[in-house]
């Protein structure tokens, strides 16, 4: 299996945020296709509150290549919401699941003792 280095939540540790919107973002999505959205995505809403502010149908339009583009939309201004608002665990979030809170531990709490079921953070884990 290739990975495409660096890895979308390497080049976002230091904003979990973004880190996490990426992981909403692949869901069902390559890697090379957010790639075309994401620097503008993050470069007309920079934090959780510009996404909130924004307007859904403009991410929306932006995130088209994606596909499932007026889901994304809504699950990214969903979290960023909660994101806010604070919590305890990331898995409370609107739009996070498995793979995200995968991505949390490693890339965020520096916790390598997950069992990833994803491909290239299994493969991720093997070759650091």
């Amino acid at each position: 299996m290739k990975i495409i280095r660096p890895l979308l939540q390497e080049i976002y540790q230091n904003d979990p945020w973004k880190m996490l919107c990426c992981c909403i973002m692949l869901n069902l999505c390559r890697r090379t296709t957010i790639d075309t959205v994401r620097l503008e995505l993050f470069k007309r809403y920079p934090n959780p509150q510009a996404m909130i502010n924004a307007d859904e149908k403009e991410i929306a339009d932006l995130l088209e290549p994606l596909g499932f583009y007026n889901k994304r939309a809504k699950t990214l201004q969903k979290m960023s919401k909660g994101y806010l608002k604070g919590f305890t665990d990331v898995i409370e979030l609107y739009g996070v699941g498995k793979y995200a809170k995968d991505s949390w531990e490693l890339f965020q709490n520096n916790n390598r003792d997950i069992d990833p079921t994803d491909k290239v953070l299994t493969e991720y884990l093997r070759i650091t």
